[in-house]
Order: C-alpha cells, then structure tokens, then sequence
C-alpha cells in the first residue's frame, strides 16, 4: 500500500487537496500533516491519520514523513527568507525520512526578479527539489479566482472595483481546481515523475472584465478604478497585513503589467480532464450563493 501525505491539512487549499484525494484513493492510504493536529478531528472522523508537522522543526517534518511514499508540500505563509528556510527543511525531512517523491505548489512564472515577491521563495524551493534528487512533480499555480472576491464587498458599496491592475491580463483559477489536480498527482504521482505543470485559467481576464462580469451577476453599476500602487498598498496596510504581504500582493499586479501572468497552458485541462470553470462562471457562481 502506498501511503500519501498532505501538509498543513487544515488550510484552505490542503483541506481542499486532502477531499479531493479521498475521492482518488482508500482512506487508509492517506495521511495528514497539520501544525495543530488538534484542528484535525474531522479528518480523524473520517478515518484518516493525522500527523503533527512543522516546517519549523526539521526532526519532527522527519517524523511526520516516515513511512510516506509521496507527500504534497503545500506552500507555508510567511516573509521569504523564512519560507526559503521553512521549504528546505521540508524538503530535507522529506529526503531523510525515505520519501520517494515530492509535489510542491509552486507558482506560475517563478523568478527570484519577480515583481511578485513571492515568486522568489518558489524559485530557491523548485531548485532546491531538483538539487535534492528526489522525484518530483512541480505545480506552477496560477493565482486563485477566489482572491477576486475580497473585493466585492467594497465593489457593491462604492460602485468601484478597484485595484492597481491597468489593463493587465492574469490567468486567474479556482482553488478547488488546483487543489484537485494536486490530488490527481499525488493519487498516481508515478505518472508525473519529474514534470512541472503550469496551470492557469481559461484567460488572461482583466480587471475591467471582472468588474462588468460583478456587475451582471449582482445588477449593481460597478466599474473597475485603477488605484495608484501607492495607495493600495496603504488600503493593503490598514488591513493589518504585514509588509511583506503587502510588498507582494502589491507585487502581483507590477508583474501582471510585465505581461508575466498572461500566457495559457492547457496543463490545467488535460490533468482535470476537462477546462478548469471560467472566472466568469466562478465569480457569478459565488455571488449567486452568497
């Protein structure tokens, strides 16, 4: 029986991964890896092994690896330098404790130059892996639709969906897509050894296009208003984020408009099986239910 982790198990995208996979594989074969394993008792309800892991605490990540066959190494929240430590002693665990093979969630275009700061830490850790000689399979996520919708309630109030995007495309995707697609990889990761996917939506949408596609599923008048970097960063800043969140969210559109986040790959389609759901039928989806 091959057995299949998954880290930080109780975040949004690892308690996606970890439904996804249940669907894929037997419970028993599945583990999951959390900071707090005490958040975890409905993944112990269902049946599955909850293990305690920190990417703080290279011994215990040992621990926590022993007996997997391949692991899901969902990215950490944190300011580079300490996710760039926090990966490697992930990944060194990993090697340590017998691991056969990796995924990581990486991101789309990931360049140590990067307006999007962030894309530096995905860079050392897709390195790091290949430099590791483990097996491998790399998932270049491109930014989750579900980001779009901590505007709308401004957006609805205002009239304005604002943002310091220009007219930059980006490939915004579903969370629940990606995080599917990670379950399929790790489901059968033998048939992706060594790959790195660039999954990205259906098309590179703009900000006045999400703003127009807010507007038709709510019937409220709202354009999009194109914020100077300067004064999202202080709207960014007055929601308690740290700097180095607000320097890389921030970032995010400097690299858009460089044209970094425009280009689609059909990664995303052929490992799903299918087109993973448009940013249009996303958005009006979750405003209908809401």
């Amino acid at each position: 029986m091959m057995k299949k982790l998954i880290t930080g198990a109780t975040g949004h995208f690892g308690a996606l991964a970890l439904a996804h996979l249940s669907t894929l594989v037997p419970t028993s074969e599945i583990v999951a890896s959390a900071r707090n394993p005490d958040k975890a008792a409905d993944i112990r309800a269902k049946g599955i092994e909850v293990r305690k892991g920190d990417f703080d605490d290279q011994a215990l990540m040992e621990q926590a690896f022993t007996g997997i066959d391949a692991a899901l190494i969902v990215s950490a929240e944190a300011d580079n330098e300490t996710r760039i430590r926090q990966h490697r002693t992930a990944i060194t665990a990993a090697k340590n404790a017998g691991v056969k093979h990796v995924i990581y969630t990486s991101v789309i275009d990931p360049r140590a130059d990067s307006g999007f700061t962030y894309a530096a830490i995905h860079a050392d850790t897709e390195a790091f892996i290949k430099q590791s000689g483990l097996s491998y399979t790399i998932l270049r996520n491109s930014f989750y639709a579900d980001l779009l919708l901590g505007g709308v309630p401004h957006a609805l109030e205002t009239g304005q969906y604002a943002a310091p995007a220009g007219d930059a495309g980006i490939t915004y995707i579903p969370r629940t897509d990606l995080a599917e697609i990670a379950a399929i990889v790790l489901a059968n990761p033998a048939k992706h050894t060594n790959k790195t996917y660039d999954l990205t939506g259906t098309k590179a949408i703009t900000h006045s296009e999400i703003a127009a596609i807010i507007a038709s599923a709510t019937g409220k008048n709202i354009a999009f208003a194109d914020l100077p970097n300067d004064v999202y960063q202080g709207i960014l800043r007055s929601l308690g984020l740290p700097e180095h969140a607000v320097i890389a969210i921030s970032g995010i559109y400097l690299a858009a408009k460089n044209g970094d986040y425009n280009t689609v790959s059909k990664d995303a389609a052929t490992l799903l099986g299918r087109p993973p759901q448009s940013v249009e039928d996303f958005l009006k989806q979750a405003l209908n239910q809401g």
